[in-house]
């Protein structure tokens, strides 16, 4: 007797499809055999997470697909800085992906009033709390559109053998920083401050809102400038940008022209002394040193504080969360994905495999590698803060995101003073009709 074989290595009897169509007879195996052939699909993701690729590839992926065996899931990554505007062009257009990564609070609010997102059920959240469903709620908290997946934080990274060998410590006060660098710059072998400003924004990212929130109380500024009870230009801000434009002095020469890219590769092959950056570069610090057989004995401290005993405020920003494009034809499996995100193997397989990218998840997980111990520990002695103007400020034109890598890239040049600063910055927030 002839058989076939199906797509799935299965043996179908020719005798089983005597009298039958093909369609029959392929409904009639899966049956057979128990393949729902409503799952033999594939979902594309959209994501700007391009570093990410290998993981998605070889760990996460094939971790959904032990448990969903007729969903094939392809990681489609777009550049960082075309993401956003591309994949709205695609999705008005209807041609994105069955899956959206999602950027927090305003950066995604456009695409959701659009209706290109579908709304996410209760069910589907359970193990979410409000805080962490916030990046990708509506104002009146009514929906949520997006699945919250992962939170990073802002520190900065150090070479120990370049402290150890100096005899210095990681400082914990600005003055103390400044004194580091200073030391680092006179014994004249390696860039005291590994930051460039080629890309631009690393000023506003990393610099201005990540090592900021010290200086304005993290929380309590934030509110305050979306309630109106705050101006960029109260000391605190100003405070805040005289920091930046003291760091020049210890940025290498040509920090102009050198990108995110050129900044990660100075520090970590041994060249550079403090990077500072977030979470998110622990994996890719290491990988590139390894790669280049020069293994960084790699340290982190927590953004200094102006004065000793003052209370510490941590950037802890919600990074990406995972979104259903409402005009995939394939809802049920992507929701079946969607569901996925929210269960503790998710939690935890995020942990192990994108080191630094913590889950949003109230799941209980286990962190083994040390940096990422270390920073997660800060959250027990510091307040929790988010990028500044990442919710509601950033809803005005021009965007108050490209004028504030536009205005920290003057300051961090030493070509705008921190007063000029203050002062455009609040000029822009004033426009925001969404404010208070």
């Amino acid at each position: 007797m002839n058989s076939f074989r199906s797509t799935h290595g299965l043996i179908v009897k020719e005798s089983h499809c005597v009298g039958r169509t093909l369609i029959a007879c392929g409904l009639l195996w899966a049956s057979l055999y128990g393949i729902n052939t409503a799952q033999a699909q594939e979902l594309t993701i959209e994501s700007w997470r391009k570093d990410d690729q290998i993981f998605w590839d070889k760990v996460l992926i094939p971790a959904f697909q032990r448990q969903h065996p007729g969903i094939q899931l392809k990681f489609k990554p777009e550049e960082p800085l075309a993401y956003d505007s591309r994949l709205e062009a695609r999705l008005s257009t209807r041609r994105a992906g069955d899956l959206i990564f999602c950027r927090p609070f305003d950066a995604s609010v456009r695409i959701q009033a659009k209706g290109y997102l579908v709304p996410l059920k209760e069910e589907a959240l359970k193990n979410f709390n409000p805080q962490a469903r916030r990046a990708w709620t509506t104002d009146d908290g009514a929906t949520t559109y997006c699945m919250p997946v992962a939170y990073v934080m802002h520190g900065l990274f150090y070479n120990k053998k370049i402290l150890r060998d100096l005899k210095l410590q990681a400082p914990t006060t600005w003055e103390q920083l400044y004194q580091l660098l200073s030391q680092v710059a006179d014994h004249k072998t390696v860039t005291p401050l590994a930051l460039g400003t080629a890309d631009m924004w690393e000023s506003t990212q990393v610099v201005f809102t990540g090592l900021g929130p010290n200086f304005w109380e993290g929380e309590k500024a934030r509110f305050g400038l979306m309630e109106g009870t705050v101006k960029f230009t109260d000391p605190g801000f100003i405070r805040a940008w005289k920091m930046m434009a003291q760091l020049k002095p210890y940025m290498h020469p040509a920090q102009n022209s050198m990108s995110n890219s050129d900044i990660q590769l100075l520090f970590a092959t041994g060249n550079a002394a403090v990077y500072p950056s977030g979470s998110w570069d622990i994996d890719f610090l290491r990988s590139t040193s390894f790669a280049y057989k020069k293994p960084i004995d790699l340290g982190v401290f927590k953004p200094p504080v102006e004065h000793p005993g003052q209370s510490c405020h941590i950037s802890v920003h919600p990074d990406f969360g995972i979104g259903v494009n409402k005009n995939s034809p394939h809802q049920a499996a992507a929701q079946k994905f969607m569901a996925w995100l929210g269960t503790a193997d998710f939690a935890q397989l995020l942990t192990d495999t994108l080191t630094g990218y913590f889950p949003l998840a109230d799941h209980p997980i286990k962190i083994d590698d040390p940096l990422g111990k270390e920073m997660q520990s800060w959250r027990q002695t510091c307040q929790d803060t988010i990028r500044l103007n990442a919710q509601k400020i950033n809803r005005v034109w021009p965007s108050m995101e490209e004028e504030l890598w536009h205005v920290n890239v003057k300051v961090l040049n030493q070509e705008m003073s921190p007063e000029q600063a203050a002062q455009h910055i609040q000029g822009v927030h004033e426009k925001n009709a969404y404010l208070k």
